[in-house]
């Protein structure tokens, strides 16, 4: 077992003593999809968390973006099948108005994870995402799991010092 290996078990056992289980709910970016089209991203997911229950998720802002990107007459192929991958994703109701335009990314996302704005991540996400601005922000999410991808490696990003701090307070209260 590789160090890394280790090191993303001991951190997800810290995040199940703040509530996460089995199966993991990854929610993931249109950019996500784009940027890892030649990889396998679930099961690379699977193995990173060191679990063989994983519930991919898109919103539907998100699934918005990548067909309104599909639009006009030159079409991307890697736009096309980003689509079908995210087809075969459970889809989470961010309740933004279909008749309306798509939400920017980062304001789903955060309305999905942290739907109250009190800064608490109540559903559990784990949030795979390349938008830096967006992982900054749900740093402050008690407890948010972040994930990105870099060079064909799925990296997961130490626990947050919100978070950690919740940790040591739920530690110290048993």
């Amino acid at each position: 077992m590789g160090k890394r290996t280790k090191q993303y078990k001991k951190l997800m056992r810290s995040f199940e003593f703040l509530g996460f289980r089995q199966p993991y709910q990854v929610l993931m970016t249109s950019d996500v999809l784009l940027d890892t089209l030649k990889i396998d991203l679930v099961t690379l997911t699977e193995k990173v968390l060191s679990t063989k229950s994983l519930k991919p998720m898109i919103t539907q802002c998100c699934i918005r973006r990548l067909y309104d990107m599909n639009q006009g007459p030159d079409r991307n192929p890697a736009v096309v099948a980003a689509i079908e991958r995210a087809k075969g994703f459970e889809r989470r109701r961010c309740g933004h108005l279909m008749d309306e335009a798509a939400k920017p990314e980062r304001e789903c996302m955060l309305s999905v994870v942290d739907p109250k704005g009190d800064g608490r991540n109540k559903w559990r996400y784990i949030v795979m995402t390349q938008d830096e601005e967006l992982r900054s922000k749900l740093r402050s999410v008690v407890p948010t799991p972040l994930m990105y991808v870099k060079r064909s490696v799925v990296i997961l990003e130490p626990m947050a010092d919100a978070s950690a701090r919740v940790r040591t307070r739920e530690e110290l209260a048993k």
